[in-house]
């Protein structure tokens, strides 16, 4: 049985501790011309920011993150739109795995504990009849904390 509340606790990427949605903060670099990277959850608090000193940090509450308007949030780091950026000169896409998984983390239901479990499942051979789609979905992420957790 999933020990941690769907999309309402994240594992903080500095110190290992849950939060919760009002002590989550979603942080990374965006540098002038390049795609934003290094994407970290983190707890809402300097101990825990990995971009601190960085003249190119961004950051955000994570409830911003959440729900259908965190995912539009997501998709406007991929692109801007045509309102905005009619001629489509602004794109510059995020590093694709950390955005990616970040995504994922604080979009997909059970996402977030079952990463824990993905080495070990990847090891016993339990991804080998799913795809690129499968393997995410919360109904197998569900299975894996089932069969993992200890």
């Amino acid at each position: 049985m999933p020990k941690m509340k769907p999309l309402e606790e994240w594992v903080c990427d500095r110190c290992g501790e849950l939060m919760g949605i009002d002590d989550g903060w979603v942080e990374w670099l965006s540098p002038t011309g390049k795609g934003p990277h290094s994407f970290h959850i983190v707890h809402n608090k300097s101990e825990c920011f990995h971009h601190t000193r960085a003249y190119d940090r961004a950051d955000n509450h994570l409830a911003y993150f959440l729900g259908t308007n965190g995912l539009q949030l997501f998709l406007a780091m991929l692109d801007v739109g045509p309102i905005l950026d009619p001629q489509r000169k602004g794109l510059t896409a995020p590093e694709m795995a950390s955005f990616v998984d970040t995504m994922r983390r604080l979009q997909i239901p059970f996402y977030e504990e079952a990463r824990r479990y993905f080495s070990d499942a990847h090891a016993d051979g339990y991804f080998n009849d799913q795809n690129e789609v499968s393997i995410f979905l919360p109904k197998t992420c569900e299975a894996i904390i089932k069969r993992y957790e200890t």
